[in-house]
């Protein structure tokens, strides 16, 4: 009898693996259907991947952002988001511009009218978050700026702090972080961390040595005052922020396991 037992309870506990086996295989190898890839992209052309889980694609960017601080991401009562303070607001040709949406169907991104609450998370697997411009009164005509990443592209920081990790700011407000390893100096290191996340970085030589010419195709230039913008560098050192005069190919990385880039005119200091 005990015998029998065994063998009975040895038979249950295979059919519940099995059908464990069969409803992962059901439900695309386990993933949640709640989960959603964003490609977060301001209006300078800085991007970076974020991944969340909600019953809605606001809820699930919510998620995304919870590392971020406290007010990375507002919900305003009309469904509408600010996020890295960003709003609705005028450029300067007096274009309005927002966070918009596009859902990725067909192989392409869609421009999608919904608001974030009213898209379920079940619904889509990519969202595009994009802070640009949107024809309302043509949605087929609105386009993602030239460049723009695709899903076979996404790379997400898993939040590593092997080696060192990088903060890059864009003008915007936007920024995020990426980590990289191998590398004797921060140069070499931060053009593997760019590699492995698929952030475009050029560098070029000189009589002085490799240095950092721009990232996401954002290179020095000058704002119609004639200030300077280029991507100022900051050493962390004593718990803040403090600006590098070195440049990251007069840098050791086993020296520096934090560094942020910031565009500007080199006056502020990363968030």
């Amino acid at each position: 009898m005990v015998k029998k037992a065994v063998i009975a309870a040895v038979v249950i506990i295979a059919a519940v693996i099995v059908a464990a086996g069969a409803y992962v295989a059901l439900s695309g190898n386990g993933k949640d259907p709640n989960d959603v890839t964003f490609l977060i992209q301001d209006d300078k052309g800085v991007y970076f991947w974020a991944e969340g889980n909600g019953e809605t694609a606001l809820d699930a960017l919510e998620d995304a952002l919870s590392d971020y601080p406290d007010g990375t991401i507002v919900k305003s009562s009309n469904g509408g988001v600010t996020i890295f303070d960003l709003s609705s607001s005028q450029d300067s040709k007096g274009n309005w511009i927002w966070w918009i949406q596009f859902t990725w169907e067909d192989d392409r991104w869609i421009f999608n009218m919904k608001g974030l609450d009213s898209i379920m998370s079940k619904d889509v697997d990519y969202e595009l978050i994009l802070f640009g411009s949107g024809n309302m009164d043509d949605p087929e005509a609105t386009e993602v700026p030239q460049g723009t990443p695709v899903p076979k592209d996404k790379a997400v920081w898993d939040g590593s702090t092997n080696g060192t990790v990088f903060t890059i700011q864009s003008e915007s407000g936007l920024y995020f972080k990426i980590n990289g390893t191998g590398g004797d100096t921060l140069l070499e290191t931060f053009g593997n961390a760019c590699g492995k996340y698929k952030v475009q970085v050029e560098t070029a030589e000189s009589s002085m040595g490799k240095y950092l010419v721009g990232i996401f195709g954002i290179g020095s230039s000058q704002d119609s005052a004639g200030n300077w913008m280029y991507w100022a560098e900051y050493e962390y050192k004593s718990g803040a922020w403090e600006s590098s005069n070195m440049g990251m190919d007069g840098l050791k990385s086993s020296d520096n396991p934090q560094y942020a880039l910031m565009f500007g005119d080199g006056s502020g200091v990363p968030a």
